[in-house]
């Protein structure tokens, strides 16, 4: 049984002792296949309500075994030895009740799961029932008149009239645990009972623009009532939130400065122009800026009335191989197809993914010495795969041979690459 299923059956029979219904509490603690000290003492208080001596005597005993310290449950047993009128197992019960009261006048068990307070004049109270029946009218005074001096300051009658009904050789029946006092699971425990969905309910979120194919994470940004257009469309746009960079090829800008996009790459980034200077921005972080969607102009007219398309506003200088080579990552995976014709786009999936443009043919070291660049390991083995598009399998890459046939599966310009 495991103790998950002990907790539930234990609370189970709690609840049923709180709606008094004994013979279900009853059935739930028999379920109990190891039981301890705790759930046989509750059994015990169940089985005596339900007028069943001899069985909440085993269940007493039962409980004694597991933990012979229990006063309470010394004082319970005793008053069953006494309704069977077994009065030698009676008055030991009753003896090692004090015994394990220390020299204290009350036990509150509280902490322990049982909300009952033992005191000792009560165990003395049941000592002098004992003494009754057995005819023992001066033993049965002195527990009394004991118990009178260990009761609490305020006024006790029921010991005054057990000693008026002693002096007049008259028996009185003792006192016992009250019905519905039992041991019962920590809070905690069972709260532990109910399953808990510590991921919630999955939510897909899609954007309300119905031209935007971004996929990945970013920052959520406000959306204008009215925007119809991708982000990161060619053209002017602002920055919604601070860029630090983390790589050489990322550009650093501030929240609300404006910048031109060259393009917006497909892993989320877009490579941007402003202050005569070309990086990589988080798409994400891009705001279309009024009036200057798409190809709208923001400099200038045509001679036939239509206005002119929108063009950068000031370009790094040197020839564009020159740019893509002072851009070692996915700066130059992200400039536009048609200033590197013979260029292609590898995607890399490592911790992260990231892309870059490099030329087809180039040999082992020299591609090994670019992905180590790009992915900030200067030593150290890598190891690299792509997937054959006839066996739909990794293979391995470990030298020229396999590299040639790495060239063979390149699609639209695009290559995708595993690297570990």
């Amino acid at each position: 049984m495991t103790y998950r299923e002990l907790i539930g059956d234990w609370d189970r029979a709690v609840r049923a002792i709180d709606r008094r219904d004994w013979p279900s509490a009853r059935t739930h603690l028999l379920r109990v296949s190891e039981p301890g000290s705790k759930i046989c003492f509750t059994l015990g208080c169940v089985l005596l309500r339900l007028g069943d001596l001899p069985g909440a005597l085993l269940a007493f005993d039962q409980t004694i075994a597991k933990d012979d310290r229990l006063a309470v449950c010394f004082f319970q047993r005793g008053a069953v030895h006494l309704r069977l009128e077994m009065f030698d197992e009676a008055l030991g019960d009753f003896k090692h009740a004090l015994t394990n009261l220390r020299g204290n006048s009350v036990i509150d068990y509280t902490q322990l799961g049982l909300r009952h307070r033992l005191h000792s004049w009560e165990v003395l109270y049941n000592l002098a029932a004992m003494h009754c029946r057995q005819g023992q009218w001066l033993e049965a005074q002195q527990s009394l008149e004991e118990a009178v001096q260990a009761r609490p300051q305020e006024s006790n009658t029921q010991l005054d009239d057990a000693l008026s009904m002693v002096k007049n050789r008259i028996t009185f029946d003792p006192v016992d645990v009250p019905e519905g006092i039992v041991f019962r699971p920590r809070k905690h425990e069972v709260e532990e009972l109910d399953l808990k969905d510590f991921l919630g309910t999955p939510k897909v979120i899609s954007s309300i623009v119905p031209n935007d194919h971004f996929a990945g994470f970013g920052p959520l940004r406000p959306m204008k009532s009215g925007d119809d257009t991708s982000l990161g469309t060619k053209g002017y746009h602002r920055l919604l939130f601070n860029h630090t960079p983390r790589t050489a090829s990322e550009f650093e800008a501030k929240a609300g400065s404006v910048v031109f996009v060259l393009e917006n790459g497909e892993d989320g980034w877009s490579v941007v122009i402003a202050d005569g200077q070309r990086g990589l921005i988080p798409t994400a972080y891009l705001e279309v800026r009024d009036g200057s969607r798409g190809n709208t102009p923001s400099q200038g007219s045509g001679s036939d009335g239509q206005r002119a398309p929108q063009v950068p506003p000031s370009r790094p200088a040197g020839t564009g191989e020159e740019i893509s080579s002072k851009i070692p990552t996915s700066a130059a995976a992200s400039g536009t197809e048609n200033s590197h014709p013979d260029s292609v786009i590898m995607k890399v999936h490592y911790e992260y993914t990231v892309a870059m443009r490099v030329e087809p043919g180039m040999n082992y070291t020299d591609l090994l010495n670019v992905f180590k660049s790009k992915l900030g390991h200067r030593s150290g083995e890598m190891q690299l795969s792509y997937k054959n598009k006839e066996k739909q399998e990794l293979e391995l890459i470990r030298g020229e041979a396999d590299l040639e046939k790495m060239w063979d599966q390149i699609v639209d310009r695009r290559l995708t690459l595993w690297c570990k």
